[in-house]
């Protein structure tokens, strides 16, 4: 009997040290199961980070991309860009080097459209659509067809009609080829042959790091010695002498170049910055057709491909139909992206004194 009973009890005290560790091995199971981390809430994408007007806007390298975007708060970012007619009214697509909110061809237009490209007659010819790598290919004046490397767009101002910023900017570059006459390549005559041309990089965040040029003009303020210096007065014919400094943008290139053909009698104001709507320079003419051509390259993460030297995340653009444009007049609401027309309109005119196309500013101002 007492053999019977240790034997019973040597078989229990297993058993019970068995349950007794499978009671306690639950918080070992459930301690070795991985635990489920809430993922790291996406940071917050900010409207649009420039540098101040000293400093350059850094412009992608071909190593860099596009800030991933979480698909529950943006839409995946597309890099083909479509017109404005086309665009969708819901959240813009993320894209490095153009903010979130630009009313823009590739991104979309403003919420409000009220006042917005009020005044389309104004637009000429447009730019070749061979030439333009970003938006929409076609704008300008319809049935107007663009000659072969046209960069820019006319605004069919009058002759000696203040020409007006679109956007803050800042001068970074010209090129003084006014002519009393120029002789085409088929033996015509253009009189006069106003050829003064400006190069502006933006300062605005709307607009980050693109540039502005425009040319034709008959004179500037942000050049002192144009016109007023011999030396840096029109020749008699076009191409026998051609006045430039600062950073210069071609069809498929651009550089810095050094003041050349006594540039440095212009007293170009490089580096001043001035803000939308403020004068830039009056409108000039070649021959008998007076206007304000304007050119923009825009910067994107995608490579301009026809780039041989230079910035090669620079793109042109058509200035009539890539960009949204409203009046200027002091105290409007500019929807984020859209530029100001170049020219008086809306019932806005400049102090009179700016009207006379001998007006300087001064590096002091």
């Amino acid at each position: 009997m007492e053999i019977n009973l240790k034997l019973t009890i040597s078989f229990l005290l297993p058993a019970v040290f068995m349950l007794l560790l499978a009671a306690c091995g639950g918080g070992s199971q459930i301690a070795d199961t991985p635990t489920e981390v809430p993922p790291t809430a996406p940071a917050k994408v900010k409207a649009a980070e420039v540098a101040p007007a000293s400093t350059p806007v850094v412009t992608p390298t071909p190593t860099e991309t596009a800030p991933s975007a979480t698909p529950t708060l943006l839409p995946t970012a597309t890099l083909t860009p479509v017109p404005p007619t086309a665009m969708p009214t819901s959240t813009p697509t993320a894209v490095r080097g153009v903010p979130l909110t630009s009313a823009s061809a590739i991104t979309s237009p403003p919420l409000n459209m009220e006042g917005i490209n009020t005044h389309t007659e104004m637009y000429g010819t447009g730019a070749d659509p061979n030439i333009i790598t970003l938006g929409p290919k076609v704008g300008g004046q319809p049935d107007w067809e663009p000659y072969s490397n046209k960069t820019s767009m006319e605004f069919e101002l009058n002759h000696g009609a203040p020409v007006l910023a679109p956007i803050d900017m800042v001068l970074v570059g010209f090129q003084n080829g006014s002519a009393e006459y120029r002789i085409r390549s088929d033996g015509q005559q253009q009189a006069p042959y106003n050829d003064l041309l400006l190069y502006f990089e933006s300062v605005s965040p709307d607009w980050p790091g693109m540039i502005i040029g425009s040319y034709h003009l008959l004179s500037s303020p942000l050049l002192p010695g144009h016109n007023q210096n011999p030396d840096c007065s029109e020749v008699e014919e076009w191409g026998s002498r051609m006045q430039a400094q600062g950073h210069m943008f071609f069809p498929d290139e651009d550089r810095v170049m050094d003041p050349t053909g006594d540039a440095l009698s212009c007293d170009a104001l490089i580096g001043y910055t001035v803000k939308r709507g403020e004068l830039i320079g009056f409108a000039g003419s070649v021959g008998t057709h007076s206007m304000a051509p304007f050119r923009f390259k825009v910067s994107h993460p995608s490579e301009n491909p026809t780039v041989k030297k230079g910035n090669s995340y620079l793109h042109w653009v058509q200035p009539g139909s890539f960009f949204y444009w409203k009046c200027y007049a002091p105290g409007t609401n500019f929807p984020s992206g859209v530029l100001a027309y170049p020219f008086e309109c809306g019932g806005y005119q400049l102090p009179a004194e700016q009207h006379d196309v001998s007006f300087k500013y001064s590096s002091e101002e």
